[in-house]
This record gives structure tokens, C-alpha cells and sequence, in this order.
């Protein structure tokens, strides 16, 4: 398990697989153009440092393949792995907020919570009806 950090280079390898699943289209950024392998990758990293040893072994089984035939390739061989890759890459991409603007999506916004004291009640009745009684251990 490498946890090291992801070098430049695996950075740069990392941006070229993204944009295979996430390519430049008309009014949308690609994977790359919005900046999935530089400050939203290490974002996604600071919430889940765990992401990194996945990212590694993605990249590592690149070799010499193009881009297109590694991710066909692990797609075959690992589907499972394949999955946590192309989730992952959305979720980086989505942390954008230039991608986010162009989807209408503000991302996710506190909201406070509303509680109602009937609701409170309800559920705190049956509680107070049963009184107090120590369990036994």
C-alpha cells in the first residue's frame, strides 16, 4: 500500500485518465481544465487521505497503455476497483466551482435544522411514561 503522496508526474497521468472519462465538451470543462489533479485533488485527499493508496495503484497499472486501454483494462480485470476510480474522479471533479456553476449545482449548504416541539414530545413520551429504572448489568 503506497500512501505516499502522488507525485507530478502521477498527477499528470492521473489528469490525462480523468479527462478519458470526463473529455472537454461545448460549455463544460474537461476533468483536467477544471482542475481535478491539482487543489480539488488535494482537497479530496484532506477528507479522505485513504483515496491515495487507490490512486496509486490506478496509476500504476497504466504502464505503457494509453489511457483509453488502462481504464478498459482495469475495467476487465477489476471492476470493482474501476468503480472507486470513476466515482472518485466525479467527485473530485464536482468540487469545483466553475463545474458546479455550469450544472446549476451551488454544492451542499448547511441548512439549519427545523425541529418542531410537538415532534419532540411525540417522541419523548414514551420515555417519560416509563419512568426511570436502572437496567441490570
Amino acid at each position: 500500500m503506497n500512501a505516499e503522496p502522488l507525485s507530478l508526474s502521477e498527477r499528470a497521468l492521473l489528469a490525462r485518465l480523468a479527462d478519458t472519462l470526463i473529455p472537454p465538451a461545448p460549455g463544460c470543462l474537461s476533468a483536467s481544465e477544471a482542475g481535478i489533479a491539482g487543489e480539488h485533488l488535494d482537497q479530496a485527499l484532506s477528507y479522505a487521505p485513504d483515496l491515495v493508496v487507490m490512486l496509486h495503484r490506478v496509476i500504476g497499472a497504466v504502464g505503457n497503455a494509453t489511457p483509453q486501454q488502462a481504464l478498459l483494462a482495469l475495467k476487465q480485470s477489476d471492476a470493482a476497483a474501476y468503480d472507486a476510480f470513476c466515482e472518485t474522479i466525479a467527485a473530485i471533479y464536482f468540487l469545483s466551482p466553475g463545474v458546479r456553476a455550469a450544472v446549476g449545482f451551488p454544492g451542499r449548504e448547511p441548512k439549519p435544522a427545523r425541529v418542531d416541539v410537538a415532534d419532540l414530545e411525540d417522541l419523548l413520551m414514551p420515555v417519560l411514561e416509563a419512568g426511570f429504572a436502572p437496567r441490570a448489568v
